[in-house]
């Protein structure tokens, strides 16, 4: 699970000052942004769910794709997509019984599983993982609803051995990971190798591999390393079967310092640099794989001063949470409908890389607050933006997070939702209050 704000319980005008605010957006949804008092603000607009569904349109999801069909690029693509975090890449917070029930409760990441148990156990179990913890089964759930896109989270110990200091495991990932990117290529969809971990550690993050490691930045020794690991990725994306369906993203969640969620000025010029010197260094092997850059959760319309209109075949990430900030489950998905709309004028292509529908407060099950909060997520990202992937396709989460006792899996496990109606089967009618 990613520690993520976007400010959503503050007016937008507060929260991100100059962006365009689109004349579309409702009267309803003006009076909650312009709201001058974030206290009860959201609440007086939005009393009742029943309000919400009254306001809600229909738009129909992405039908099934059933078949492999070259990738065009993301300029005309709208991702429809699904990460499989904690499968590749350990986070507690996805599967703590895999923590707890192998001896390593006191372990808080994979660097420190590792180190609990020891390479050899550590590595026997992370095997087991690889072969049953995302199989096609799950990809077959997943294409039934219309995916055509798997984001999938991997750390820099998957192609090459741990540095100095780290306990990961390299192993079977690649494999496991080729093989399953190969079936799911065959059933229409695209792959995104996430590098989430670089060595270094670039946000001291527990979802980059190891907690509190803030190394990655203005270290030349990590720095050549990452390089390296970009060219290992790449080689391996141009042996893969459909090639043409891969896309590399060059960095998770970058933070300058723990806990800032945006970027300083010296963090924005050592970024470009390694956005331009790892694009090279893909450009010597191939020139047309798309290459997905982080904005840093500083907006990806901020990047134009540097790259705007690119004619690299690049594409921007950046992630969309509610869950802290302030934000109310009646009014996040209003939250969700002015980013999209708002990034809109971001000259590259935008793809909302994690996504969830957890809000900060009112989190609950029994009413149609999470399937509107879905849905108009789900519909802003593919209709004004190229799509999104959903956080995460499993999540075992235990804690609770909803005022009726409702734990994580309620609200960031695909899978659940899916089984629950909450996830619109491909062709169905979607409620959004976009």
């Amino acid at each position: 699970m990613k520690i993520t704000t976007l400010l959503c319980g503050l007016p937008l005008a507060a929260a991100f000052p100059g962006a365009p605010v689109p004349s579309t957006i409702e009267k309803r949804a003006d009076d909650i942004f312009n709201a001058t008092s974030v206290t009860g603000a959201f609440v007086a607009v939005l009393d009742a769910v029943e309000d919400v569904a009254k306001a809600a349109v229909k738009k129909t999801s992405p039908k099934v794709v059933s078949k492999h069909a070259k990738f065009a690029g993301w300029k005309d693509f709208k991702a429809n997509g699904v990460n499989l975090g904690g499968w590749l890449s350990l986070e507690k917070g996805i599967d703590p019984a895999f923590f707890n029930d192998n001896g390593a409760s006191e372990a808080i990441d994979e660097d420190s599983f590792c180190a609990v148990l020891g390479k050899k156990e550590c590595g026997r179990l992370l095997e087991q993982r690889y072969a049953s913890y995302f199989t096609e089964k799950d990809v077959d759930i997943f294409a039934s609803y219309g995916v055509n896109t798997l984001r999938v989270p991997i750390g820099y110990w998957a192609f090459m051995p741990a540095i100095a200091g780290d306990n990961y495991y390299t192993g079977g990932q690649l494999s496991a990971f080729s093989a399953l990117a190969k079936y799911a290529v065959n059933k229409g969809m695209h792959i995104i190798v996430d590098l989430h971990g670089l060595p270094g550690g670039q946000n001291g993050l527990d979802n980059q591999g190891k907690t509190g490691q803030l190394e990655w930045w203005n270290s030349t020794t990590h720095y050549t390393e990452t390089l390296k690991l970009v060219d290992l990725a790449t080689k391996w994306i141009t042996k893969q079967p459909h090639k043409d369906q891969f896309t590399l993203g060059l960095i998770n969640e970058p933070l300058p310092y723990l806990y800032q969620f945006g970027q300083v000025d010296w963090s924005f010029d050592y970024l470009n640099k390694y956005y331009t010197d790892a694009l090279a260094q893909i450009r010597k092997t191939t020139k047309t794989m798309p290459v997905m850059f982080s904005d840093g959760f500083s907006g990806p319309q901020t990047w134009d001063q540097w790259w705007a209109n690119s004619t690299q075949n690049i594409v921007f990430d950046t992630h969309i949470y509610f869950f802290t900030g302030g934000s109310y489950s009646y009014d996040a998905p209003y939250g969700a409908c002015y980013l999209a709309k708002s990034y809109q004028v971001a000259t590259n292509p935008v793809f909302i890389g994690e996504w969830s529908i957890q809000a900060s407060e009112f989190n609950h099950a029994g009413d149609d607050t999470r399937k509107v909060f879905f849905d108009s997520q789900f519909s802003a990202y593919t209709t004004f933006l190229n799509g999104g992937a959903f956080w995460n396709g499993k999540h075992n989460g235990t804690n609770i997070v909803g005022d009726d006792g409702t734990d994580q899996t309620f609200y960031w496990s695909w899978q659940k939702l899916a089984s629950e109606g909450i996830v619109p089967k491909a062709g169905e009618t979607v409620q959004t209050l976009c």
